[in-house]
Formats: C-alpha cells, structure tokens, sequence
C-alpha cells in the first residue's frame, strides 16, 4: 500500500465518522466518549499527514513531531491565512493520544464532542487546502 494525501484524508473522514457515530451511542458513558476522542485524534494525525504528504512528501515517523511538520508547513506559506492556530489542536491530540487508547486519561462525553468539532474544523481546513 502507497499513501498518499487523499489516502490519508479518507481515513481521516473515515475516522471522525466513527467519533461522530459513537458519539451518539455514548452519551452519558464517558468510557465510550473515551474511544470517541481517541478516534478523533486518530483521524487528526491522518489529516496531518496528508497535508505533510502533500506539501513534505513524508509524513510524521513520530507523533510527537506532528505539531512541528504542521507548523514546518504554515511557515513555509502552504497553508490558508489563520491554519497555523491548528498547531495546539495538533499539540493537544499527541499529548493526549496515549491517554485515550491506552485509557491512561478519562474523558468525558463533553470532551470528546468538543475533540469532534475542532476535528471537523481542522478536516474542512485541509480538505480546502489540498483541493480534495
């Protein structure tokens, strides 16, 4: 399997999708709302790495350079006007992504809708960006 940007960009959709879907079962259950974070943090990271992909022709080979090849691509203009305020969504996904999948970190129901909304946010941002 090659990646590419709209490989990456799929499986972020398709991410974000399940979050929103769980989402709606989990309601009152923050251990479901745990899974939903974790899979809106899944679907950033491959949101990420399709603009890195596009832009770098690499992504992340760690995730905690994630926040540093996004802001690599805002500096070097590719970006829209204001992206680069996506960098602490992307900061706050790797510091919390152990937490949500290996459940070293509780979230609750109200966390994880707000992780979905700024996840739709940063998806719309880079479907513009790359045209897709």
């Amino acid at each position: 399997m090659t990646d590419s940007p709209i490989r990456a960009l799929r499986e972020a959709e398709s991410w974000l999708v399940s979050a929103k879907q769980g989402l709606i079962d989990a309601e009152g259950d923050d251990a479901r709302a745990n899974v939903c974070c974790a899979q809106a943090i899944h679907s950033i990271i491959r949101a990420n790495d399709a603009l890195s992909l596009k832009f770098l022709g690499h992504k992340s080979t760690r995730h905690d350079d994630a926040a540093i090849v996004f802001m690599k691509i805002a500096r070097e203009g590719k970006l829209p006007q204001g992206a680069d305020g996506f960098k602490a969504l992307i900061a706050n996904a790797m510091r919390d992504k152990s937490g949500a999948d290996y459940g070293k970190k509780a979230f609750s129901y109200e966390d994880a809708q707000i992780y979905i909304e700024q996840t739709e946010h940063f998806i719309a941002m880079v479907k513009d960006t790359l045209k897709i």
